[in-house]
This record gives C-alpha cells, structure tokens and sequence, in this order.
C-alpha cells in the first residue's frame, strides 16, 4: 500500500454499522483506505478484525502486521475498479491450471501427479460441472470454449471483496481448480498449498532440503491461509 499512517495517534477502536454495511472508526474517525474512500465492510467480522488490527498497533506503525487490512484496501481501491480485468486474469489460470499440466517422466512423479491431482478434477467435474483436460509437457493447449464459460461464470459471481481473496488463493496456488476446491471447503488450505507444492517437494525428497525453498513454502502457506481467513470472514 502506498499510504499508511506511520504513527499512531489514536486510542480506541471501533465499529459502527452505516446502512447495511460496517465502518470502522479510530478514535471517532472514519477508517479511509490510501485512496482515501471510507471503509464499509460487508460483515461485523471483518469489521472486528480491521479493528482489531488497528487496535494492537504500536506508536510506530507496521502495515506487515495487518494483512486483512492490505486485502481491505486492495478490494476497494484495485479491485473494484478493475473487477473485468481481474476476472479474466484468473480465467486465463483454467487454460494452464497446475493440476492439468503434467510430467512425462519419471515415472514416481507421473504416479504422484495422478494419486493428487487427478481427485481435483474428478471434484471439479462432478460438484462444479467443470472438465479440464489434462496434457502431458509445457506446450500450451487451450481448453474447451464450453469449459472456460463454465469457469467465467463462476469467478465473475463474486463480488469484488470475495474475487480479492480468490485471487490470492488462485496466484498462490497456480491453480484455478485448487483455488476453487479450497473456497468450497472441499480441501484444507494447508491440502491445496502442498497440491500446488507437489513437484517441489518431490525434488525435495529426491535431492535432498533446500532451506530457501522450505521458507518459501512456509511464507506462502501464511499467505494462503490468511486468504482464506479473509474469505471466510466475509460469510
């Protein structure tokens, strides 16, 4: 974020309900983002959460410690502006999704990706009416027109709080279809971060650890959850 308030100069926190929305007020001032339109909030939840957020900064402000507010800020300011655009993004995730990209060798690896990934699309399939194909190689191969409307109709139903969460979950993962079975509950965030891990860890196991690429996980993991968090405080 590009603006932050860098100390802190109020004392309480709060939350007020305007509408049918919730703002969250500092003191008696309204919560802006950096682009200075006022915070409303589509739960108490979330509401609570910037709040609390707030709340627990010291006088020198952190903004590393306040990743609900950084998505806040991301859905109204970016987000909302740029929902089409967005939304197309995450659509061009289908056509090269993780899960349907597969190795030709070795053959431990082709058995793992199929023992993992294969369930995914199965999920898809029967509980979203999505069928990807899978292809073998780096060679780009387009899926089905009816599949990707299928898709597009799916992402562009949330509202543009909602896509702000789903678009982590997608970027983090490289996988529409992970990003979709974690959203529903089908799989845990922690399952669809090691899906999305899978080769890696497999290289891992096979060449021995490598400390940056465990860290690398470990960040993005706290990434993914807190996407999900996000998600789910808009319920």
């Amino acid at each position: 974020m590009s603006v932050w308030v860098k100390k802190k100069t109020w004392v309480n926190t709060s939350v007020e309900l305007v509408g049918s929305s919730f703002a969250v007020l500092l003191d008696d001032e309204y919560l802006h983002t950096p682009k200075k339109a006022k915070v409303l909030l589509p739960t108490q939840r979330l509401a609570e959460k910037l709040a609390d957020e707030w709340q627990t900064q010291s006088e020198n402000i952190d903004p590393s410690t306040m990743p609900y507010s950084r998505l806040v800020n991301s859905a109204i300011d970016k987000v909302q502006a740029n929902f089409d655009s967005i939304v197309l993004d995450l659509l061009a995730y289908g056509d090269t999704d993780l899960v349907c990209y597969r190795a030709e060798s070795p053959r431990d690896l082709v058995l793992l990706q199929q023992k993992n990934w294969d369930p995914i699309l199965l999920w898809a399939k029967k509980n979203l009416d999505v069928d990807l194909k899978i292809t073998t190689g780096i060679t780009y191969k387009p899926q089905n027109l009816t599949e990707r409307q299928k898709l597009f109709k799916l992402i562009n139903s949330y509202d543009f709080f909602s896509l702000t969460g789903f678009y982590d979950l997608v970027t983090i993962s490289g996988s529409l279809l992970v990003a979709l079975a974690v959203i529903n509950n089908h799989i845990s965030p922690l399952v669809g971060l090691d899906l999305s891990f899978l080769e890696e860890d497999w290289q891992r196991k096979k060449w021995g650890q490598d400390e940056e690429s465990i860290n690398n996980k470990s960040n993005k993991l706290e990434e993914f959850q807190i996407a999900f968090n996000f998600l789910s405080l808009l319920a």
